[in-house]
């Protein structure tokens, strides 16, 4: 996707993808990736928005990593922190930076495993589900090289394309293991219909809507 398609959905504050509360499924789950001892947490969040899910990780003594090519998400975040950010420059744009929170503003497949070092894991909840299906194995594919395959607390949404078009897309479960198979062992850990809860696809008259939250462990 062409990123002036996501900077517009900003300019104009189209953004029903974010949610005002942090997501259930990181809040159950978040320990699972806690799999090798480190003397400080880091966590990799792509394609961030403005979560909130980035204060609720910092509560949790996690440094945190982003990237997301909107400033003016970027700018919110700070702002709902409290922070003030040291901007600096990187080859592929800017770096906002505050306690122990760094966000690049950019092209996530510009990033590099030096720009990030040394991660705890990896947390997904609006990445993947952002991309096109022809954008997804590539994505899949960066991810596991510059995060060196760090754990994955990754989240899906599944529904009907037929009945209503992405963005957030429809990720199958069996997408998900033809994109991380090769390199993760995966495991589904909740699934969810959550129509319920969304009245905006609803109302386009999906049936359903499925969530799902899956461990990804690096294969060894």
């Amino acid at each position: 996707m062409e990123h002036s398609f996501w900077h517009n959905k900003w300019d104009l504050n189209q953004v029903g993808f974010h949610l005002d509360y942090v997501h259930p499924i990181l809040q159950r789950n978040l320990k699972l990736l806690e799999v090798k001892p480190l003397n400080a947490k880091k966590v990799f969040v792509p394609l961030c928005g403005k979560t909130l899910d980035i204060g609720y990780l910092l509560e949790q003594g996690y440094d945190v990593v982003a990237v997301e090519l909107s400033e003016i998400a970027i700018s919110t975040v700070f702002q709902q922190l409290g922070l003030e950010p040291e901007i600096l420059s990187w080859s592929h744009g800017k770096i906002y930076k505050g306690d122990r929170l760094t966000i690049y503003v950019g092209d996530f497949f510009a990033l590099t495993q030096q720009d990030l070092g040394e991660l705890t894991c990896v947390y997904d909840r609006a990445a993947l589900i952002a991309l096109p299906e022809d954008m997804r194995l590539q994505y899949a594919q960066h991810i596991a090289s510059i995060t060196q395959q760090a754990p994955q607390l990754l989240i899906t949404l599944d529904y009907d394309q037929t009945i209503a078009g992405g963005p957030p897309f429809a990720v199958a479960t069996q997408e998900v293991e033809a994109l991380y198979a090769e390199t993760y062992t995966l495991k589904l850990l909740e699934e969810a219909d959550i129509i319920e809860q969304e009245p905006r696809f609803k109302a386009k008259g999906l049936p359903n809507f499925y969530q799902r939250g899956y461990h990804l462990i690096a294969k060894g």
